[in-house]
């Protein structure tokens, strides 16, 4: 059995000068691994993700923000305007002493690095929309941009309308997913006397398409582009799986799909033998009208509980379409189980009910320690590691340098 120890990156120091989901959520993860994330802010406002709703109790408050709230957990913060001639010195000060620095554009790297001391320098990282290269470089974007740009787009919704966009911000958390996964694999590889240092350069545009995967793989084999279909499988045959989609129930909606190996179970459950028939069997998704119909005559009659209970009694692999609110309540006891939710007391926001690890790693513990307030460790950062006296931190605070 593996003995627990310090977590897997104990000892890293990283600066976040990001604002936002791609930057926050990359360095929510390696926090919660160990690192040491100093979180750079602009001075009385902070980060974006601070004054993103929802907000506790509906009232705007850089403090109660549920973005920050879960995506600057285990940070340390610090506000600092790096516009400012001194606002940049000490951010090269502070860059000097780290592993990692993160930041939003190329420029601001370049600009710190090019007047670093001699001596070991940070792995640098970028998380822009386009990245720091290419006809697009310094473009700015969305989310929803992004997932156009990543072709995610072109496959949510119905063909005839409008694309829908999905919930969230989920190309900003594949940027900040594949940024962590960058900073990981770089430190790994380290440095090497003879090579540039490494640089790691993320375009939430072309991390997006990681969503992407199965129609790519679906295009390249049958030589065709990909096409919105609805909740129903992007498909080039007739003969494709089906279904594989989310139909509404007495209660909310359930996702249906097919025993790969019996497909007649789904006749079965639901009484309805023309299910399998073998003219529909042998073009499934070329019956997707009416499969759909004899379905949903079933599923009004259930809740989302009783109808997954009932088809995976049969090894159907139906399962239950939960809103947040159901997610958390955890009914089934799952995410329970797994130590998954832990909750953490805030200062000013009171206890928070936050997701636990992502990953479990038996011998790394995953850390999950609460947001911070807003230049919580100007004095432990500027006095005690900068060595800055009342004097000059008056001055500055007055500058709004910090």
């Amino acid at each position: 059995m593996l003995e627990r120890s310090v977590s897997a990156l104990a000892g890293l120091t990283i600066i976040d000068t990001t604002e936002g989901v791609a930057g926050g959520y990359c360095t929510k993860l390696l926090a919660g691994f160990g690192a040491d994330v100093l979180k750079i802010e602009r001075p009385r406002v902070g980060d974006a993700l601070r004054r993103a709703g929802p907000f506790l109790d509906d009232l705007p408050n850089v403090e109660t923000s549920a973005l920050h709230l879960h995506l600057n957990t285990g940070k340390r913060s610090v506000t600092l305007d790096v516009t400012f001639a001194t606002g940049r010195h000490l951010l090269r000060v502070l860059a000097s002493t780290a592993d990692v620095l993160i930041a939003p554009d190329a420029d601001l790297i370049r600009d710190v690095t090019s007047a670093l001391p001699p001596g070991p320098r940070p792995l640098t990282v970028s998380i822009t929309p386009f990245g720091a290269t290419g006809p697009h470089a310094g473009w700015r974007a969305t989310d929803l941009i992004a997932h156009a740009a990543g072709g995610y787009l072109s496959m949510t919704g119905d063909l005839d309308r409008e694309p829908v966009r999905p919930y969230g911000h989920q190309s900003e958390y594949q940027g900040g997913l594949h940024a962590a996964l960058g900073i990981v694999a770089a430190l790994a590889a380290g440095e090497h006397p003879d090579r540039a240092p490494i640089e790691v350069d993320v375009a939430i545009a072309e991390a997006s398409t990681f969503l992407t995967g199965a129609a790519l793989a679906r295009s390249a084999i049958f030589d065709r582009e990909s096409a919105r279909n609805g909740p129903r499988p992007v498909g080039f045959s007739d003969k494709y799986l089906y279904p594989s989609t989310i139909r509404p129930c007495l209660d909310g909606h359930v996702y249906t799909h097919r025993h790969n190996r019996f497909p007649d179970l789904l006749a079965a459950l639901m009484q309805e033998p023309r299910l399998a028939d073998r003219d529909l069997l042998a073009s499934p998704l070329g019956h997707a009208d009416e499969t759909d119909a004899l379905m949903d005559r079933w599923l009004a009659s259930r809740d989302k509980w009783r109808a997954v209970a009932e088809a995976q009694e049969l090894r159907v692999p139906f399962t239950e379409v939960l809103d947040p609110g159901e997610v958390v309540d955890d009914r089934l006891r799952q995410l329970t189980a797994r130590n998954f939710f832990t909750d953490v007391a805030h200062p000013v926001a009171g206890v928070v009910r936050q997701p636990g690890a992502p990953v479990l790693m038996p011998a790394s513990p995953w850390q999950t320690r609460r947001a911070p307030l807003l230049g919580e460790h100007n004095n432990d950062v500027y006095r005690g590691q900068l060595r800055l006296n009342e004097r000059e931190m008056t001055r500055l605070v007055a500058a709004g340098v910090i």
